[in-house]
């Protein structure tokens, strides 16, 4: 594999770090948030369905506003987006205790709250990205540090929001925890405040800049490879996930301590790939880090079909998971950095629509999978696609790549953007 130049790591600067304690600060709130109010629901209503429903309404505007929302960041900037959407998502949040308490929260009107959320989220996730790349500049090594990092963060807080949600719903109620959530948003909003503004765009955003995105995204081809591959692990990962509890179930007399473990070791693998990626990414290029994490993911994901003690599953799922940041974490990198500056708001928002929308397909297809197939079978197909998207990848790093607008083919801008 070719190595890339040697780059500072991105915890020397102390925007990379502000940024990075605001998304865990907001991450372990939403993912506290992820439990207490599903839990909520089904306590009130006693329906999985309107449970399922509320998941729905949330994830449906992020793909849907995935092009406005690009719009949006290249108008207002990174910061003051990431910025309003953590003190709209505060006063949203914190809509639905209140409500709740004065009597007012009807179940359209809970649905309504977190549609909302949802519109936020659609612009809030791309402009996060950007964010993090202005606070650490345009190294392809730094950035690709710097995005595995940046899901350290979002993947720890996966292990402990969960955690201390559930210890404190059973003594102080899920709507108290909702509170929780609201603060978190307020205090990521404040480690922001400090950072410097990003001078505006020379030329204003449009919508023909935003189609431009498009076409510069399937023009490309790292970043078309790039897409499509994570796209195949955006469709398959979720049906994975849903396995997890079918295999508890099946496999092990529906012990919940299983389905415990085979989650843990889920998020667990997930954040020691985020580690290891970023201690990687100034020795690989990134095309070179996603063809390694691709293969060891379908490697990995050929274990689970296996009739096993849950031990060795939670292994395999671990290390499965383990190689999936390598992947995740240098495509975002490329596809903040290849295109012209200008067009950057319009292609990171496409590529987070795709998986967007291949997730609530993949949950979908993969509960009906599950009532007419053996889990066995349905995750051997899982591993089948996995190594196709490995293919794919694997094609890439054999093939020369054009070089891309980073800082090492631009002198000026690493000097700009050094740490």
């Amino acid at each position: 594999m070719t190595t890339a130049p040697q780059a500072r790591s991105p915890l020397r600067s102390w925007r990379f770090r502000r940024v990075i304690a605001a998304e865990f600060t907001s991450s372990v709130g939403t993912q506290m948030t992820t439990l207490a109010l599903p839990w909520f629901v089904l306590m009130t209503s006693g329906s999985p369905a309107r449970m399922g429903l509320v998941f729905l309404v949330q994830i449906l505007p992020v793909p849907l506003l995935a092009m406005p929302a690009g719009l949006l960041v290249a108008r207002w900037g990174a910061r003051r987006v990431t910025i309003a959407g953590d003190l709209s998502s505060a006063l949203l949040t914190a809509a639905v205790p209140t409500l709740y308490m004065a009597g007012l929260l009807p179940f359209w009107a809970l649905l309504v709250i977190v549609a909302l959320i949802g519109c936020v989220t659609s612009a809030y996730l791309s402009a996060q990205r950007l964010l993090l790349t202005e606070s650490i500049g345009l190294d392809e090594a730094v950035v690709t540090a710097g995005n595995a990092l940046f899901e350290t963060a979002t993947s720890t807080a996966r292990l402990v929001g969960p955690a201390v949600a559930g210890f404190l719903i059973a003594r102080f109620g899920a709507l108290n925890v909702l509170w929780i959530d609201a603060v978190s948003f307020a205090v990521s909003a404040t480690l922001l405040v400090g950072l410097p503004r990003t001078p505006p765009a020379e030329q204003p955003p449009s919508s023909h800049h935003m189609a431009e995105g498009v076409r510069y995204l399937l023009r490309d081809r790292v970043l078309r490879t790039l897409a499509l591959a994570a796209l195949g692990y955006g469709m398959l990962m979720p049906v994975v996930m849903l396995a997890l509890p079918v295999l508890a179930k099946d496999r092990y007399d529906a012990d919940p301590h299983a389905a415990g473990w085979l989650l843990a070791a889920w998020g667990g693998g997930t954040a020691l790939g985020t580690v290891v990626v970023a201690r990687l990414a100034h020795r690989f290029t990134p095309v070179a880090l996603a063809a390694a994490g691709g293969a060891g993911a379908a490697a990995g994901l050929w274990f689970l079909p296996w009739d096993q003690p849950v031990t060795t599953l939670a292994v395999a799922v671990a290390a499965g998971c383990m190689f999936l940041p390598a992947v995740t974490a240098p495509a975002v990198a490329l596809m903040m950095l290849r295109p012209p500056e200008h067009l950057r708001p319009h292609v990171v928002p496409v590529f987070g629509a795709a998986v967007f929308v291949a997730s609530p397909i993949a949950y979908g297809v993969a509960g009906v999978l599950f009532e007419h197939l053996a889990v066995s079978t349905v995750l051997t197909a899982v591993a089948v696609g996995a190594s196709l998207s490995a293919l794919l990848l694997l094609s890439l790093a054999r093939r020369p790549r054009p070089g891309p607008m980073t800082a090492a083919a631009h002198p000026d801008r690493h000097s700009a953007g050094s740490i």
